[in-house]
């Protein structure tokens, strides 16, 4: 072996022994960093202009009364348990669902939960808003839901009724001796600067 070979093959063996087990040959391509977080869902959040105190969109006036809108549309649609949509028919909490979802506000499909989200609100129609969610149930469980429209008027998908009603809050004396648990504030009105100091 000549002293050029015996260099040349020394210096395969220096550089292969630095070189760690596993590690990456190809200088273009980058091992992959347990730092980075996908900033997609807070960026959507911030393009939305989230309430934190919502935890949902900052509306506008406008759009706020578009919500109402959107109730007073659905009126006379057919109730059904689980139902999402007014061509197959909604439950309660399938009609604000879907209510809601028509501005890219993501409720769940649940009487229990909603009334866990947004700010909590005096069961008292002069300090209630359109669009503020009323929740009833029995005991600790949470199990109808409705709309407030204002003026002291509530919609909802009533099962006794079989359908989406308008119902006067006053009036209102829920089935199956359910009581009028709460109200929950699930979007701000930008012009209003709307607060949740009770938020719980």
């Amino acid at each position: 072996m000549t002293r050029f070979h015996h260099l040349l093959l020394t210096s395969v063996f220096v550089v292969a022994a630095t070189v760690p087990v596993g590690a990456q040959t190809n200088s273009s391509a980058k091992a992959p960093s347990h730092r980075t977080v996908s900033k997609a869902p807070l960026r959507a959040l911030s393009e939305r202009e989230s309430n934190p105190k919502g935890p949902f969109a900052t509306l506008s006036a406008t759009q706020r009364d578009s919500i109402i809108g959107s109730t007073r549309e659905l009126l006379g649609t057919r109730y059904k348990w689980a139902g999402i949509t007014p061509e197959r028919g909604l439950d309660c909490s399938g009609f604000v669902k879907y209510v809601f979802a028509k501005l890219g506000i993501n409720l769940p499909h649940s009487a229990h939960e909603l009334a866990k989200l947004g700010g909590l609100v005096q069961r008292d129609t002069s300090d209630m808003r359109p669009g503020d969610l009323m929740v009833f149930g029995k005991g600790k469980r949470i199990s109808h839901v409705g709309i407030y429209v204002g003026n002291g008027i509530m919609i909802h998908a009533s099962s006794s009724n079989h359908k989406v009603v308008e119902t006067a809050v006053a009036k209102y004396h829920p089935a199956k001796g359910l009581q009028w648990k709460g109200v929950r504030r699930v979007f701000s009105v930008d012009s209003t600067g709307t607060e949740f100091p009770n938020q719980r």
